[in-house]
């Protein structure tokens, strides 16, 4: 048996020239909360007192720190993570949840707190971090997912019911790069929408290797990069198909973007959508983060 204090030396030297001190620390106390099952100021106490680990647990504890000296995402090692607060349950076929992600939800709450009784359309839901935050907060809405991939769906679902929210939840595997026969088949099966909100790929596969020495390298890629060489493909298909024919007159579309998208987006929609309202907004950190759009007719 071996005592905290000793495993987080062994911690910090055998990542300190991947990460820094400070992310060091973190990945240490997100790693021994989950080893030990308890909150941070439990560990403070644990380490205070020379608390030793079993055998097994440390075990566990090497293999994280040789998974993490690749940068393999720690929450893929813990199989969970925490978006607002809200515990959400991951493995590595799913996108792991963001902080900007964030922005986006608390806008669409403060946008519609007020409202009753909302149909909401979750595209590319993955985790099912957005809808879970939401339904959280606007608990009386009808909420469908939809997803490539049964797989994600299942962890989605498992999500909603360990938060205690599978009441009204809806789930649906669709390719959004269907055909138009698909899209007219699958768009009968769903009722029209007062929002739709979405977070879908918009990297190019082309810049791949950019991300070779990141985390984003062991995320699932079809969930970050387009395959196609229109990057906004994704966003074309929702707007032509969800938000032209499901969406309510004064339905709100809600996208998050990027920088690298933002002037392509805009000049589509400006052309294709041009009596609607457009709205881009930026994050914390100065970026272009959230489109909004308003249907008007």
């Amino acid at each position: 048996m071996i005592n905290i204090n000793n495993c987080y030396k062994i911690f910090f030297n055998k990542l300190k020239n991947v990460y820094s001190f400070y992310e060091i620390k973190k990945l240490f106390f997100i790693l021994f909360t989950h080893l030990l099952k308890c909150s941070i100021h439990k560990l403070y106490f644990y380490i205070l007192n020379d608390k030793k680990i079993t055998i097994n647990k440390y075990n566990n504890f090497i293999y994280a720190i040789y998974k993490l000296r690749d940068k393999y995402p720690i929450q893929y090692i813990i199989k969970y993570t925490y978006f607002k607060g809200i515990k959400i349950f991951l493995n590595n076929n799913i996108f792991i949840p963001r902080q900007e992600t964030e922005e986006l939800v608390n806008l669409i709450i403060k946008d519609n707190k007020k409202k009753k009784k909302l149909n909401i359309l979750d595209i590319c839901t993955g985790s099912g971090c957005i809808s879970i935050y939401i339904k959280k907060k606007l608990y009386n809405c009808n909420i469908y997912c939809l997803d490539n991939y049964k797989n994600i769906l299942l962890i989605a679902k498992k999500n909603f019911i360990y938060n205690n929210l599978n009441n009204k939840i809806y789930y649906y595997k669709f390719n959004l790069l269907n055909n138009k026969i698909k899209y007219n088949f699958f768009l009968k099966k769903i009722p029209k929408f007062d929002l739709i909100i979405s977070n879908p790929p918009y990297i190019s596969y082309k810049e791949y290797y950019k991300y070779i020495n990141t985390n984003i390298f062991y995320e699932p890629y079809k969930s970050i990069f387009v395959l196609d060489n229109d990057k906004i493909i994704f966003y074309k298909k929702i707007m032509e198909n969800f938000y032209k024919k499901k969406l309510k007159i004064n339905g709100i579309i809600y996208f998050e973007i990027s920088n690298k998208i933002k002037n392509k987006i805009f000049n589509y929609l400006k052309k294709k959508f041009n009596s609607d309202t457009i709205e881009i907004k930026k994050d914390i950190n100065n970026n272009y983060r959230i489109l909004k759009i308003i249907k008007k007719k």
